[in-house]
């Protein structure tokens, strides 16, 4: 989506009295074979997302951008969310030669719908109102775009907040996904951030 129409977007949902928003989109990118970063200080490369080798890949999709996202370079899961994933990324999912596959990191809205705040004050609110003018058919186009036959899906959004009243970002990211390619059926896996608890390691969430 466009800077100018994510920070129209934002300021028509939400009151935010002057206070900047911060408009660029955090790249989708990818980050080598998983078995060489499993157990990692850091990721070891990130490209962009169509830089991805030939092989087949675990595409992750995350719901937005936080805060660590914009320190320094732009990327996807630089903070704890990242540091989850390269400690139990192969527990979680479970999957057979996993270390052969690459990872690339999608965020559904690729614009910070936190706005540098606590995830449950304007988080929710924005991704909704981003997700219903436009940011689902940006969404849909970047999926189709980077998807590869022998790609596994993986759904790692967020619920939200607002689950018991509106349907959850995460529904709203698996029905896009399921009109976009409706031939493959994504994992469907609790966000990395909540992998700390091993309890959530490798559930699966419910429709």
């Amino acid at each position: 989506m466009d800077p100018k129409q994510f920070e129209q977007t934002v300021n028509a949902a939400v009151s935010l009295q002057g206070r900047p928003v911060e408009a660029r989109e955090c790249p989708d990118q990818f980050f080598g074979l998983i078995g060489e970063l499993v157990g990692k200080p850091q990721f070891p490369m990130r490209a962009p997302a169509h830089d991805r080798s030939i092989q087949a890949c675990i595409l992750m999709i995350l719901e937005s951008p936080h805060v660590d996202e914009f320190i320094d370079d732009l990327g996807p899961a630089k903070g704890a969310t990242g540091e989850m994933i390269r400690q139990h990324l192969m527990v979680s999912l479970g999957l057979p030669s996993m270390e052969d596959y690459g990872l690339v990191l999608v965020n559904a809205i690729q614009h910070q719908c936190s706005l540098g705040a606590n995830t449950i004050v304007y988080r929710d609110r924005i991704f909704r109102a981003v997700w219903a003018n436009g940011g689902e058919a940006d969404f849909s186009r970047r999926i189709l775009s980077m998807f590869r036959p022998g790609d596994v899906l993986v759904n790692c959004c967020t619920k939200g907040n607002d689950f018991e009243i509106y349907s959850p970002l995460r529904n709203l990211v698996e029905t896009a996904l399921r009109t976009a390619l409706p031939e493959y059926q994504s994992m469907r896996r609790m966000h990395p951030a909540s992998w700390r608890d091993g309890n959530w390691r490798g559930k699966q969430w419910r429709i």
